[in-house]
């Protein structure tokens, strides 16, 4: 501000003596590199008072009518400057909102295309998935005097049926922004069970390594299964060899001011990895770095969408030719 100041006052003593053009055309610069610093218009004008004290303490007759005349006009130069320079940066701020609005509206309406056309191929995926479970169970109890190897082929089929329609409602609650409340589960086994469920699933295999089985966290046994799915066909998909997923219990000293018990799964993997900048926008809804048609880019904010609604939190570490490491945590459930 004050080197503002002392320029104005000095392209106005300058405009004053000689009532050249030059001057003035300083002072419009001025104007508009003050509005570029973020300075108010009161403050702006309150450097033509600044200025003229300026010129009294070296002996200018500010009181002279041409003397008057030639500092108003430095003044209309500086404000009409600062003026257009401030509507024309409202006017880009503005811009920059329409253009924030209509991308929020453009996702919007894709969200809700999106959930009207996943609604429509779950209401079929439904439909095809009843006569597969209906007759899945009357085979079941049919057999259900002894347990031959028939029997655990359809309980499987059964089994996949059911997970089928979980991953279906999981999606379609989070295109249509549903919450669906989590349930009480002991989270290392349910991650058993769920590798289990994926593992016939992948053309690569996987580690499991589980410190806790009992402890429990408020979630849900479809979804857990779904984010595991997605989690480990990433995986796959990004070249790796060697995938690890691994589950224990973490913190626990929340009464002396540490961090609360949480249960964290991580999923470790030694494909390509991530630079820095796509790693930055994983999780974020519609990126991915697949070719057209081999990939929608929702696939991680699902997992982060549910892994919110269970008042968890995900990590994502990647470096190139390093892998990946997904972190999920959740709070203990206590009592």
């Amino acid at each position: 501000m004050n080197s503002l100041l002392q320029r104005y006052t000095a392209g106005m003593a300058r405009y004053v003596a000689t009532a050249a053009e030059a001057p003035l055309l300083d002072i419009e610069e001025l104007g508009r590199l003050a509005i570029t610093d973020d300075i108010s218009l009161d403050e702006i004008a309150g450097l033509h008072e600044g200025a003229a004290l300026a010129l009294t303490d070296q002996g200018v007759p500010i009181n002279e009518p041409e003397i008057i005349r030639r500092m108003s006009a430095c003044l209309s130069a500086l404000m009409v400057s600062a003026a257009v320079a401030y509507r024309t940066k409202i006017d880009l701020l503005e811009q920059h909102r329409q253009e924030e609005r209509d991308r929020t509206e453009r996702d919007r309406q894709r969200l809700e295309t999106l959930g009207q056309f996943v609604g429509s191929v779950a209401h079929e995926l439904n439909n095809l998935l009843q006569p597969v479970r209906g007759m899945t169970e009357i085979m079941v109890a049919d057999l259900a005097e002894q347990r031959p190897p028939e029997r655990a082929d359809l309980e499987v089929i059964e089994g996949c049926a059911i997970q089928a329609v979980s991953v279906i409602q999981g999606i379609l609650g989070y295109v249509r922004r549903e919450t669906i409340a989590p349930q009480r589960l002991a989270f290392g086994a349910a991650v058993a069970t769920a590798c289990t469920f994926i593992r016939p699933m992948l053309r690569e295999p996987f580690e499991v390594a589980i410190r806790d089985r009992d402890s429990e966290v408020l979630a849900r046994q479809g979804e857990l299964t779904q984010i595991l799915l997605n989690l480990l066909q990433n995986a796959v998909q990004a070249g790796a060899t060697h995938i690890r997923v691994e589950v224990d219990r973490i913190g626990g000293d929340w009464r002396g001011g540490g961090q609360p018990p949480r249960m964290r799964l991580r999923v470790t993997d030694n494909g390509q990895g991530m630079s820095a900048a796509v790693a930055a926008r994983a999780l974020d809804p519609y990126f991915t770095t697949k070719a057209s048609g081999q990939g929608t880019g929702l696939g991680l904010a699902i997992v982060r969408s549910i892994v919110l609604g269970w008042s968890g939190d995900l990590e994502l570490e990647s470096e190139p030719e390093r892998g990946t490491t997904l972190t999920l945590l959740l709070p203990v459930a206590i009592g």
